[in-house]
């Protein structure tokens, strides 16, 4: 193992001189067994440490001491300790944590409880609490005990106990103020009496709806709590500690489904059980049936209202899918469907597939012979799933039905079609006849209800090609017609085009009766009253418009010649004008009159009453009648988005002046020409004609289907869902910044700091849910006007990002241009130290800049920390690879650069690895302490060479002739 210390043959007599040099002409890498050592002590002496100064064990000095790990082979764990700046062992290791002192105390965690040391080791506060941080100037600190964030004095009282879920880092050193994140309750509005409900102070989270109650969890521990139940007004039903549930528990009348101790049972409303069987899972598929895994190897089975099996599946894996209102659960043998309406039937077709559209369910079997509905479900059952609504249950189902309604499985054959209510669409002799045929189900071109029911369920091939082709009609018929050659599915309009073996093309209805002889030799299909035609006596070029009875309709000359694609009443067509570009307008066919003239560059195709057009350079909407609803106002069609139920979502030009990121959208009521408020992001489609947005001043807003605004809560949401008639928000936990007291100086409502108030300055960049800005230490914003600004500590200055000329702008802290600098990420402001600044230079190096905008070091390094102690850590790899030394501002190396990992200077003193080797060095570059393995365990040198920990002599052969130094005065922890 590389890395690990080790004494070379022959050169134990070297270090009775006790000089160090010599030690370290001795000791170095050598091999070891995979088992000789820890694998603590792998990754805190032996492993070569990423570049990073953020190290699992050993850490920098603080206040004159540095904790270090230290231990045996044996040891399941490190024990942590605390040396001297030589080197000496000061406070023997004794605590499985240790952090660095601050303000001259240091939390140490012995077994699992975390106290306070003094200098000496000895307790100032003996362990008690889940979690320290340090201690501030003022004598203050944050502990967690009992699940609770709490301030404590230097004494170890309490002085203020903060709420259940709030959770604060503690203070950094050097910091008056302490960052505070606390949770946000979520909110509820319900859209059907339209106001928000108050919710129990202690709910933390919300899931859906189940039978009409609210599962909601009780924060009873730092981060969760069980769920229970609340009522349509926001109240207890049934409270959580009655429940005991650990996932939000399911409601059929009085039978509830409750996970306690990861196993679900099933319990009355008081919380006592109702059966001794327990489940690892537990489903409620619909009012009166439950889906069931037994704990094990046991199949799945499907319960009634008594919890008595109805059926137990062969299929290892079962699960609900749900579309439209239908419930399907799919076994190797059969298939078991919930109908919106109607009885639960268990139909029986081998590896059965459902797929449901638009109100019917298909189901497809591999044996058509065996495709039967079995009598219902019992009829307790069927009678309680008859009778509640249906539960949404998050599934897929298959997006649409193929050619042979059993996709590319051949052999699969349509078995039936239910309706809603859960009778059989198709009898007994049709289900035969329709084994001879493949089956392709009609896609509309246009996927609403009124464009589906005017077409027939299914174009039937047949098996048989001397046969002729079929349909299968709404009503449940199979029509065949000798004249019928091609009839096409997908895409489909009514009425149906159908081409003859003649070649010739008419159209029929939706039980195949010809409304359009066939005595067209083409027709291009109907997209509402009217469609292009040729007549065999036409030339291939020419065409007549005609309506649905095949009658010719009269249009003026241009408009005919012109004239383009169709959609309802309106023609599109187009002239050319001066400049020989082609202008397009619209034509009412019903109305005869011209509704845009041809003077627009483009018009897109409508949707509902709208469609997008474009007048010379700029876009809008215009309305069926011509009317520009949108005036032409946008660069590009993709800034104008239709949502659905009239509303238009239209991306917002963003203000000079504005720092926020993401773009800025208005909804525009089409219907109105209403604009709401400037959105933060795209709105969330809550289906039926409303959507829920966030405006750019935090609150978040429901638009109802007409065309209302309803302004719900305040503040960026993480999640929101629509769970029936209610909106249920859930928002991120808010951060704040307490001071020594525990008073909140910023109060919590902001999204994050980053960074935390840098010193001296005392300045963070703050992000308030929108944007960044920049604050003080009293919560006040400043320099607003230049938008999102980052302090440099020590510098007082402030950079902000020109995007526009794509700079970085130094100011002084009253907004005073000092300098700019090419790119807008040039300055690595976390770099920031002792009144200079990493910036990033041409082909990706680094130097530094001053205060005054001045390059004091050029762009030569591929790699520059922070200036600690007058030393800033850099590497150059054209000169030294990837080794990393020390320079000064002079920009020349003042340590070389010999160090295969190294951390930044603290207090004179900067952990590095240097030739395999984990040490402490001084500015001049000198070992002042040296880590390594001896006899399997971790062990300590000092700047003499002198061997500091453990006091115990080492016996192994590797330990002969180890000088020990003498123990420091210390105190041990007890």
């Amino acid at each position: 193992m590389r890395g690990t210390l080790r004494l070379r043959a022959g050169c134990r007599p070297a270090l009775r001189p006790l000089a160090l040099a010599a030690a370290l002409a001795c000791l170095g890498p050598a091999p070891a067994s995979a088992d000789e050592y820890a694998g603590w002590q792998r990754d805190c002496v032996g492993r070569t440490y990423a570049i990073t100064p953020d190290v699992s064990c050993q850490r920098g000095y603080a206040e004159g001491l540095a904790a270090v790990i230290t231990g045996k082979a044996g040891d399941p764990a490190g024990t942590w300790g605390y040396i001297d700046p030589q080197g000496g062992m000061v406070i023997k290791p004794a605590f499985q944590e240790a952090e660095s002192f601050q303000n001259g105390l240091a939390a140490v965690r012995q077994g699992d409880l975390w106290g306070y040391i003094d200098q000496r080791g000895n307790w100032a506060i003996e362990p008690r609490f889940t979690r320290a941080s340090g201690f501030n100037a003022e004598g203050t600190a944050l502990v967690e005990q009992d699940e609770r964030d709490v301030l404590i004095n230097r004494q170890g009282q309490v002085l203020k106990t903060f709420a259940l879920g709030t959770r604060s880092w503690g203070f950094e050193r050097g910091q008056k103020l302490a960052e505070m994140e606390v949770p946000q309750p979520p909110r509820l509005f319900n859209t059907a009496t339209g106001r928000a409900l108050t919710l129990p102070a202690d709910v933390m989270m919300l899931a859906p709806s189940d039978s009409g109650y609210l599962p909601a969890q009780r924060r009873s521990s730092r981060y969760g709590g069980w769920w229970g139940l609340l009522d349509a007004d926001g109240r207890w039903a049934i409270a959580p500690d009655v429940l005991r549930s650990q996932q939000p528990p399911l409601r059929d009348g009085d039978t509830l489904a409750v996970q306690r101790d990861d196993t679900w049972r099933f319990v009355r409303p008081d919380g006592t059980a109702l059966d001794g069987d327990g489940y690892e899972s537990v489903t409620r598929v619909a009012p009166g049936l439950w889906l069931v895994k037994p704990k094990g190897q046991g199949p799945y089975a499907l319960l009634d209202a008594q919890l008595k099996p109805l059926h137990t599946f062969t299929n290892p894996y079962v699960g609900v899918e749900a579309t439209d209102d239908w419930k399907v659960l799919s076994d190797i043998d059969a298939v078991i469907l919930i109908p919106p309406n109607g009885k639960p039937q268990v139909v029986r077709a081998a590896f059965g597939r459902v797929t449901v559209s638009h109100g019917l369910a298909w189901v497809n079997a591999q044996q058509p012979s065996a495709a039967r509905a079995d009598s219902a479900v019992p009829a307790a059952a069927a009678a309680a799933a008859d009778a509640a609504q249906a539960v949404q249950v998050t599934a897929a189902a298959d997006a649409a039905v193929s050619a042979d309604a059993g996709g590319d499985d051949t052999e699969a054959t349509l078995a039936q079609i239910y309706r809603a209510d859960g009778t059989p669409l198709l009898d007994a002799g049709t289900v035969e006849r329709l084994a001879q045929y493949r089956v392709t189900p009609f896609s509309p071109r246009r996927d609403d209800k009124a464009q589906a029911e005017a077409l027939p369920l299914a174009l039937l091939h047949p098996h048989d090609y001397s046969q002729p082709t079929g349909i299968l009609t709404r009503s449940g018929r199979i029509v065949t017609n000798p004249e019928w050659d091609d009839i096409s599915s997908y895409d489909a309009s009514a009425p149906l085009l159908v081409q003859t073996r003649k070649r010739t093309v008419g159209a029929i209805d939706a039980e195949g009766n010809w409304i359009l002889p066939p005595r067209f030799a083409g027709i291009g299909g109907f997209k509402g009253a009217y469609a292009w035609a040729r007549t065999p006596d036409m030339d291939r070029d020419a065409a007549v418009l005609i309506d649905t009875r095949g009658n010719p309709q009269k249009l003026p000359a241009r408009i005919e010649v012109n004239g383009d694609k169709l959609d309802g009443d309106l023609l599109y067509f187009h002239a050319v004008d001066g400049r020989r570009d082609r202008r397009w307008g619209l034509w009412n066919i019903r109305g005869a009159s011209e509704v845009v003239k041809p003077m627009l560059e483009r018009i897109e195709d409508f949707t509902d009453d709208w469609a997008k057009a474009q007048d010379h350079d700029r876009w809008g909407v215009i309305d069926r009648q011509g009317k520009w609803v949108v005036p032409a106002t946008y660069s590009g069609s993709y800034e104008l988005d239709y949502l659905g139920n009239g509303y238009l979502l239209a991306r917002e030009p963003r203000r000079a002046d504005d720092t926020g990121y993401g773009d800025a959208y208005r909804l525009i009521d089409l219907r109105t020409g209403k604009r709401s408020a400037v959105l933060h992001e795209r709105p969330q489609d809550l289906k039926r004609g409303r959507y829920l947005a966030q405006g750019t001043d935090g609150a978040t807003l429901l638009f109802d289907a007409q065309g209302g605004m309803t302004r719900l809560f305040e503040g960026e949401p993480e999640r929101q869902e629509q769970f029936g008639d209610w909106i249920y928000v859930q928002y991120r936990s808010r951060n704040g910044a307490i001071d020594a007291r525990g008073n909140f100086k910023v109060p919590a409502v902001q999204g994050e700091f980053n960074p935390f108030f840098v010193q001296p300055e005392g300045l963070a960049r703050v992000f308030d849910g929108q944007r960044y800005r920049l604050m003080d230490e009293n919560g006040k914003t400043l320099l607003a006007a230049r938008g999102d600004g980052t302090p440099l500590a020590s510098m007082k200055r402030v950079v902000f990002r020109d995007s526009k000329n794509s700079q970085s702008v130094m100011t002084d802290l009253q907004g005073r241009e000092i300098t700019r600098l090419q790119g807008e990420f040039t300055l690595e402001e976390r770099n920031a130290s002792e009144g200079v600044v990493v910036y990033r230079g041409q082909n990706d190096r680094y130097g530094f800049v001053n205060a005054d905008g001045k390059r004091v070091v050029g762009p030569y390094f591929d790699r520059l920390g922070p200036l600690r102690d007058g030393l800033a850590l850099a590497r150059r790899e054209q000169r030294s690879g990837k080794l990393l030394g020390y320079i000064d501002l002079t920009g020349r190396y003042v340590i070389p650069p010999t160090f295969g990992w190294a951390d930044d200077f603290s207090e004179g003193r900067a952990l590095v690895r240097r030739e395999g080797l984990l040490q402490f060095i001084d500015k001049r570059g000198a070992t002042m302490t040296l880590f390594g393995l001896i006899c399997g365990e971790v062990v300590v040198f000092d700047a003499q060479g002198r061997l500091t920990w453990p006091r115990e002599k080492l016996t192994c052969p590797d330990a002969r002739d180890l000088e020990y130094a003498p123990a420091p005065e210390s105190a041990q922890a007890q």
